[in-house]
């Protein structure tokens, strides 16, 4: 198929709020008072009035105030982000100053190409002129049309899709030239030799930063950096080009707050007064992330009551790789992260062909699939645990699984073995977290309040099958609670909806496709970003 181009199609001009179904707005008022920040990893996108991270400010609880995906979210007020628009899939909660426009036709593709279209009005609104519901639903736009003079979802969605698979070559195409850009052997760390270093040997500038109050801080683009151990230490965005001290290709070493936390910053920056940056005319980036590691160690030996003041920053010293003249071997620190890198971009670049193919036939599958009631004991065998308390638990590297929701189910490391010693299972919590459920690839023992669940057909249990099959199950989780118990015959005679074969068999080739699928999926979106 030859390359669309919107050059190919027919525009057509139309009210935004003609194109939605219905528009409606967050409904939380007071994200303090009506909000839990989430703690357990399960919670759902707080959405805000902000042009960052897709909208996405903090996750938190859900609770009666979520909102269905599979929508366009609209900010309308807010410094910077009043105006901007960006496709939502997932469940979330809103503020107040912000709608979302709901409709047949949206989806992935349709929905990031007209929030492209919208970024056009970013311009319109500011803080003094936000997006009220009549101005943004009696605000024109731009899309392709068809012959009738309809919207062409159809084209817009191709197009999107062609877009997005251009990018994924455009990473392959970059991660490919890093294969040839680090390619090489370097020497292992215990053949090197090493030794003691002043910083002053190392850093020919070591200079503070400047003191920048919140208050007399400006909004903008420029990083500034403080004493975060979070976020490579950027702490805010600003606009300040008086009064405050610039630097770029250094390292930052924070004095107080999160002392000792170190980071590589390759672009220009604002430097607060509580972070030293440090300079060496000597190291690229490679070399600079390789003394970033071994710096960060002051973080042993400092804390808030001791801070890390400019004499003692000039007195530190610290071990590294030496070359035959005994000076700092930055070649080799270099060399050294770059073989770690290439590591990387090898497994990454086997992820993205993965990907690419698997998405693929996906597509091309999705729509052709069967599905069929079975019961849990047809396809699975269900085994009990052995009940092993807390007494007469001994220390040791064995995972115990218990009835958890958390860290895969693991309450405890022990040395004891007894029958329900397994792996390759999933874990099935009746009691405690009931429905609750984690796949164990490795050697473990589980608790009685757990049981064990192994496929039938025990050459398509894989890490896939097993994942599917957890979300399978955790769809019945509304079903059961401490007080009714999944127990051995309820999970045996509970009936779940799997992907079949044309012979009515479980289809675990497309349970396996359709995981990896998720999983590349996930590391689809992170590539994107890191190479945006």
């Amino acid at each position: 198929m030859s390359k669309l181009k919107l050059t190919d199609v027919e525009w057509g001009e139309f009210r935004v709020g003609k194109l939605f179904d219905k528009i409606e707005r967050g409904k939380c008022k007071n994200e303090k008072l009506e909000t839990k920040t989430d703690t357990s990893g399960k919670g759902i996108t707080y959405l805000s009035a902000t042009n960052r991270n897709n909208g996405v400010s903090n996750f938190v609880e859900e609770n009666n105030l979520a909102q269905e995906g599979n929508c366009i979210m609209f900010v309308n007020q807010g410094d910077g982000g009043a105006g901007f628009s960006v496709y939502k899939n997932e469940k979330f909660i809103a503020t107040s100053s912000t709608s979302f426009g709901y409709a047949k036709w949206i989806n992935e593709y349709t929905g990031n190409f007209i929030c492209t279209v919208l970024s056009g009005l970013k311009n319109k609104y500011s803080f003094g002129y936000g997006r009220t519901e009549n101005r943004l639903k009696n605000d024109r736009i731009m899309i392709p049309i068809d012959s009738q003079g309809q919207p062409n979802w159809q084209f817009m969605e191709d197009y999107t899709k062609q877009e997005q698979k251009q990018q994924a070559q455009k990473i392959i195409d970059y991660y490919e030239r890093k294969l040839v850009e680090l390619a090489g052997d370097v020497v292992d760390l215990d053949k090197i030799e090493w030794k003691t270093f002043r910083f002053t040997e190392i850093f020919q500038e070591i200079q503070r930063g400047k003191r920048l109050t919140k208050a007399n801080q400006i909004d903008g683009d420029n990083p500034y950096v403080s004493s975060t151990s979070e976020n490579n230490g950027v702490d805010a965005f600003i606009g300040n080009d008086t009064g405050v001290r610039k630097f770029e290709d250094v390292l930052t070493l924070a004095n107080s707050g999160s002392v000792g936390s170190t980071f590589y910053q390759q672009f220009e920056f604002v430097a607060s007064d509580h972070v030293t940056a440090l300079k060496s005319k000597n190291a690229d980036k490679y070399a600079y992330l390789f003394l970033s590691t071994v710096v960060k160690r002051l973080e042993e030996k400092y804390s808030f009551n001791r801070e890390i003041n400019d004499t003692r920053i000039k007195r530190e010293k610290v071990i590294l790789p030496a070359d035959k003249e005994g000076n700092p071997n930055f070649q080799y620190m270099s060399d050294f992260v770059k073989k770690l890198e290439l590591d990387k971009v090898q497994e990454v670049l086997e992820y993205i062909y993965i990907y690419i193919k698997l998405k693929t036939m996906f597509e091309e599958k999705v729509c052709e699939i069967s599905w069929k009631d079975f019961w849990i004991e047809d396809v699975c065998e269900v085994k009990s645990g052995v009940r092993l308390t807390k007494a007469n638990q001994e220390a040791g590297e064995r995972p115990f699984i218990g009835a958890s929701d958390s860290d895969n189910g693991v309450t405890a490391f022990v040395s004891n073995r007894n029958k329900s010693l397994d792996k390759n299972v999933l874990g099935v919590n009746y009691n405690g977290s009931v429905v609750e459920n984690f796949y164990h690839p490795y050697e473990a023992i589980f608790s009685d309040d757990v049981k064990r669940l192994k496929w039938k057909d025990e050459v398509k249990g894989n890490k896939y099958t097993y994942l599917f099959l957890k979300q399978m199950i955790l769809s019945q989780k509304i079903k059961y609670a401490y007080g009714y118990k999944f127990n051995g015959e309820r999970m045996k005679r509970q009936k779940i909806m799997l992907p079949v074969t044309e012979t009515g068999l479980p289809d675990y080739d497309y349970m396996t496709s359709y995981m990896q699928k998720q999983e590349l999926e996930q590391i689809f979106k992170i590539l994107n970003y890191l190479n945006d």
